[in-house]
């Protein structure tokens, strides 16, 4: 009987195997559409269409994109990916899947798998201004400020209200050190669309760097983009962290330090927060806590530049030398266009004495941003310990031709009879 029993058990266990799919029901190509937007949905409805050998080709591509959407949205980018792919191998001039998946990789920070699927895309449909901006945000990645900004001025070429593309364009500029272009195209972004919390942002960012590298204009108008940005959208985190700093940079620690706090207290593994704090810190003078601060920020996040070039920065104020030219070490690896950490970098070695390879520092500060008048007053000055007086005099010169007001170089020209 046992083994009678154990044979019916098998049988039955063969005819469910046999059991094909659940065949998509009409409900479900609505279902699944509707999933993608969803985050909190699984595509069932979606599973049911890919899985359905009766349906049609196109219906099947459209269920792997949706699903592949609705997996982008709850970031299980290696899903969205698979998918995405699955409908290119059905659909192989599928412009969408193309685009799409390359925002995904890009998601990833595979910038040059980005890339490659948004050229594709672009070849498919040349005016697909969605795989241009999504090309021009992995160019961005990848450090390549001229081919994102190529590619997002295309994007404005197809359509000229692309906030989206307005405000990428204004960030390439902004990397560039082309502040006011970087305004003019965020202002243009969020005069498109008045509630676009990130394009704010942006401008103050935009805002915030212009005051720190040019010397000109305010900290306030940062502030009050980001303040903005932040009523916009209260849960764009980044945003308190750059008005924490923008507060610290305008001597009002007392609000830096709430701001920053706010970042780590509701995301206790957010770099950004921490090496907010410890700007916070260092503005107090209090560089063993802000040194802290940026230690817990690059051990979140070992790639942050910006960390390494603020706690460079603290080690300095403590006459640490050779530790600050180490951090400024890092953030250059990590960004060898950054040209503050380069000007820093050449101030610590003036510090050490070793005038050559400040001034080395300094050029390569001013080759990466033009405009950047604090590059040429360190180097003028370097120039001049050294009895260089023509160069000392050419960088005082071209200091104030960027800022008639700056007082460094309006007192060495009068000091050298210039």
């Amino acid at each position: 009987m046992a083994a009678h029993r154990s044979g019916g058990l098998l049988l039955g266990v063969g005819l469910l195997l046999a059991v094909p799919a659940l065949a998509a029901a009409p409900a479900d190509r609505a279902e699944c559409v509707a999933s993608a937007d969803k985050p909190a949905v699984e595509a069932a409805a979606c599973s049911r269409i890919i899985d359905d050998a009766s349906e049609q080709v196109a219906e099947r591509v459209e269920a792997f994109k949706n699903r592949a959407r609705g997996s982008f949205n709850r970031k299980n980018y290696d899903r969205a990916i698979a998918d995405y792919g699955e409908a290119v191998k059905l659909s192989p001039k599928d412009a969408f899947a193309f685009a799409h998946r390359c925002e995904a990789y890009e998601s990833k920070d595979d910038h040059d798998a980005a890339i490659a699927d948004c050229t594709e895309a672009i070849k498919i449909d040349p005016r697909y201004g969605w795989a241009y901006n999504n090309r021009g945000v992995a160019y961005y990645g990848l450090h390549d400020y001229d081919a994102a900004l190529a590619d997002h001025a295309e994007a404005i070429k197809i359509d000229s209200r692309d906030a989206w593309a307005h405000a990428r364009r204004g960030m390439a500029w902004m990397e560039k050190g082309e502040f006011d272009q970087a305004i003019a195209d965020l202002t243009e972004a969020v005069t498109i669309d008045p509630d676009y919390a990130f394009g704010f942002g942006q401008r103050g960012q935009a805002l915030f760097r212009k005051r720190l590298i040019t010397k000109k204009g305010g900290w306030e108008p940062a502030i009050a983009d980001y303040g903005e940005a932040i009523k916009l959208d209260p849960n764009l985190v980044w945003l308190y962290s750059a008005r924490g700093v923008a507060y610290g940079n305008n001597g009002q620690y007392d609000l830096a330090v709430p701001d920053c706090s706010e970042v780590i207290r509701r995301e206790p593994k957010n770099s950004g927060g921490y090496n907010c704090l410890g700007v916070a810190y260092e503005g107090l003078k209090n560089y063993g806590r802000a040194i802290a601060a940026y230690d817990q920020s690059i051990s979140i996040n070992p790639r942050n530049g910006v960390a390494y070039w603020n706690r460079g920065n603290a080690h300095k104020n403590q006459r640490k030398i050779d530790d600050a030219i180490a951090d400024y070490d890092k953030a250059i690896a990590i960004n060898p266009k950054d040209f503050n950490a380069f000007n820093s970098r050449g101030k610590a070695y003036v510090a050490k004495g070793d005038r050559e390879h400040a001034i080395a520092d300094f050029t390569q500060a001013i080759e990466f941003d033009p405009s950047y008048v604090e590059a040429y007053n360190n180097r003028g000055l370097t120039y001049d310990e050294l009895h260089r007086s023509a160069e000392a005099i050419a960088d005082f010169r071209k200091a104030q031709s960027i800022d008639s007001t700056d007082q460094v170089s309006k007192k060495m020209l009068h000091l050298l009879g210039s």
